[in-house]
């Protein structure tokens, strides 16, 4: 009797497992893409980006958060006029330089788990949240 209590309770779990964690999956398109290189070297500061809202962008940079619309068709990728919070910190310079750098994009590369933009005469790689 304990022997089919116990398969009877190993199946609930087990069939019910499944179900939460496809409820559970995360949704990548929403969650922020983090800044590894630009034109090459490591960035010497965090920002990020986001995609998750259809045509804006929005993200973290160095000191603020920051928004802009977005026009991507095919390998195009323009974002609008950046706006951003306006606070203080120790890393403004490195802001000041992803601003530029982001600002000039034009064109997107996107791999499984990376995501490369390019225009102005730099290179940004940004990689997915989960390895």
């Amino acid at each position: 009797m304990r022997l089919i209590l116990a398969c009877i309770a190993l199946s609930a779990c087990v069939s019910t497992g499944g179900a939460d964690e496809t409820a559970l999956a995360p949704d990548f398109t929403k969650m922020d893409w983090r800044l590894v290189e630009v034109d090459g070297k490591a960035p010497g500061y965090e920002a990020t980006l986001n995609l998750g809202e259809q045509g804006r962008i929005t993200g973290q940079a160095p000191c603020n958060r920051y928004f802009a619309d977005l026009t991507r068709e095919g390998d195009r990728f323009t974002p609008g006029m950046i706006g951003a919070t306006r606070m203080a910190c120790f890393q403004i310079k490195g802001e000041a330089e992803y601003f530029t750098a982001l600002q000039g994009v034009t064109t997107q590369k996107l791999q499984p788990g990376r995501l490369t933009l390019s225009g102005g005469g730099h290179e940004l790689v940004f990689v997915q949240p989960i390895d």
